[in-house]
């Protein structure tokens, strides 16, 4: 009697990400590899390893050598190459379920589709608009966001087939053996500005305009004459000149260090008092997860999405993105207006987000609170809840 050998095998998952340098979305690719390598037959799919940021060792990996090109002409014709050679793939290995992270692999994945279910991943609130959106939308066979908030906008503003939310994974213990590391990755000023005394707020990510920066900086310079002593550390990829530059003629220069990028950022985030947020917008913000993860208390402004689902116990009723929530565990503050804004003047935005980080270093009581509850909701985003929930998905699909 013959038997389904389809039905005797393990699932064989394809996870795919456009490159593999430091950022959020790739960075849970390559985790999710690992969390479901033992579980399934997992294939790693990436369109150029150039300037790749993180270890995948031991992952199946394959590149499609589909790097980005310039022009209209040339995206169009990169497109249709990468869905040729996705196809193929999907055939000739046997896949089953097929899931991307971000909008160019969610494209691709959804155009290459055979006999695989297609998971698209929407990892960022501005994907929800991105050129391509609607027809990721209308054709994935399931649509996996990473907050219930984005979720629900995507089915209200499209006809989806099937839906759910995932949050992003943190792998807790790795943070804690990681924290406890010598900074091996961070010069000696770097580590020197760290351990001076004085408070210490941290923020995480990339040089990129959503992140906010600039108002970062700015509330920094109103501490800094409140709390002389403290200290601003930017964690992430980027050179910011622009920053630097900003810093130096908000006179603050002295007291913030821009480490770049750090494989290992976790022994300086530990010795943060304050964990910052200031961004536009998010999608979920891993970094904010991993600062609870590091006992950081955290005050993030009210942004589309995320930080509400992450800090309040009951995000729903956090809607007011123009008033601060001391909610269960975090802070959440009015979201900054305005587009981005170089010059040395401070808004009344600005200083009230200030006030906020000042109030709560000044009160040892609430820190204290806060560094508890930001361990404890940690836990709520751990890797065996995310595997749990991911195999969910997969077998419902």
């Amino acid at each position: 009697m013959e038997t389904d050998n389809k039905n005797q095998r393990k699932k064989r998952i394809m996870l795919i990400t456009p490159m593999l340098h430091q950022g959020g979305f790739e960075r849970i690719c390559v985790l999710t590899a690992r969390l479901l390598n033992n579980l399934y037959d997992v294939y790693l799919i990436t369109f150029t390893t150039k300037d790749i940021f993180y270890d995948v060792s031991g992952l199946h990996l394959i590149d499609l050598n589909l790097g980005a090109v310039e022009g209209r002409a040339g995206k169009i014709i990169n497109i249709c190459k990468r869905v040729r050679r996705l196809k193929r793939l999907k055939r000739e290995l046997g896949i089953d379920i097929s899931y991307s992270f971000g909008t160019t692999a969610n494209l691709v994945n959804v155009l290459s589709k055979d006999r695989d279910i297609t998971l698209a991943g929407i990892r960022g609130y501005n994907a929800i608009s991105d050129s391509g959106a609607g027809l990721i939308f209308r054709n994935a066979d399931c649509v996996v966001s990473c907050t219930r908030t984005m979720e629900a906008k995507i089915n209200k503003a499209y006809h989806t087939k099937n839906s759910c939310t995932l949050y992003n994974p943190c792998d807790l213990e790795e943070i804690k053996e990681l924290s406890q590391r010598e900074p091996y990755d961070a010069d000696k000023s770097t580590v020197d500005f760290v351990n001076r005394e004085g408070t210490l707020i941290v923020s995480m990510g990339r040089e990129d305009d959503l992140k906010g920066f600039w108002h970062l900086l700015k509330s920094f310079a109103v501490i800094s004459k409140e709390l002389p002593a403290s200290r601003l550390m930017i964690i992430g990829d980027g050179s910011y000149a622009e920053y630097r530059e900003l810093a130096d003629n908000l006179g603050i220069s002295d007291a913030v260090c821009f480490t770049g990028a750090l494989k290992n950022p976790f022994p300086l985030l530990s010795k943060a008092d304050v964990y910052a947020l200031t961004s536009q917008s998010e999608g979920f913000p891993n970094a904010l997860i991993e600062a609870m993860a590091c006992g950081v208390p955290c005050v993030s402004v009210n942004c589309m999405t995320g930080p509400a689902e992450i800090l309040a116990e009951h995000y729903e009723n956090c809607g007011n993105q123009n008033i601060v929530y001391e909610a269960e565990y975090g802070i959440l503050t009015p979201i900054f207006e305005g587009v981005k804004d170089l010059a040395p003047n401070i808004t009344e935005e600005e200083k009230k987000y200030a006030q906020v980080i000042i109030g709560l270093i000044k009160d040892k009581a609430k820190l204290q609170k806060y560094r508890e509850g930001a361990m404890k909701r940690a836990k709520d985003f751990g890797t065996g809840r995310y595997v749990m929930d991911l195999t969910e998905i997969i077998s419902g699909v």
